[in-house]
């Protein structure tokens, strides 16, 4: 069960890839809020870097859904090497930000995670990336976790809090 995180009371968070997409894509100005606060040094985050694959991916998307009708995966599988080149020039700025933002922490996902991940797959039954996620809060030691994805309310030591 989650929380807003309005009520959020704690120094340290722990950041699912679709907060900084909203972010980036304007989609929810709790986002934007909270990342003032983390720039002010007000909170402190984690993230993983499988957050930043996710997240160029999800961008890409966005960006080819943007200016092209039809499936944005149709036209990234169909001309895969044409929508990078077409649209990275315009994500790599937002992501280079991301990466040097002050207080954001990235946790690197290195192979003794994949034990947690098996893990917490069998007991939990989530997704072997929330797995990853969870190895990596985990090993951060921050399971106050902002993020829309309820599946991790399977996970007992997980507090999951939204944006709205």
């Amino acid at each position: 069960m989650s929380e807003l995180l309005t009520g959020f009371t704690g120094s340290t968070l722990y950041l699912d890839t679709m907060i900084p997409y909203a972010l980036l894509r304007g989609l929810d100005p709790a986002a934007r809020d909270l990342f003032v606060r983390i720039e002010a040094a007000e909170l402190q985050a984690y993230t993983s870097v499988l957050t930043f694959d996710e997240l160029s991916y999800r961008m890409l998307l966005a960006l080819i859904r943007d200016h092209y009708e039809g499936s944005p995966f149709e036209h990234l599988r169909d001309n895969q090497a044409q929508m990078i080149a077409q649209f990275y020039s315009q994500m790599a700025p937002h992501m280079a930000h991301l990466r040097a933002f002050p207080n954001l922490f990235l946790v690197d996902v290195t192979s003794p995670d994949l034990a947690v991940m098996d893990k917490a797959m069998r007991q939990y039954h989530i997704r072997p990336r929330d797995a990853l996620h969870l190895a990596a809060m985990q090993k951060c030691g921050c399971l106050n976790l902002v993020s829309h994805d309820s599946d991790f309310d399977r996970v007992p030591q997980v507090r999951r809090y939204t944006l709205r």
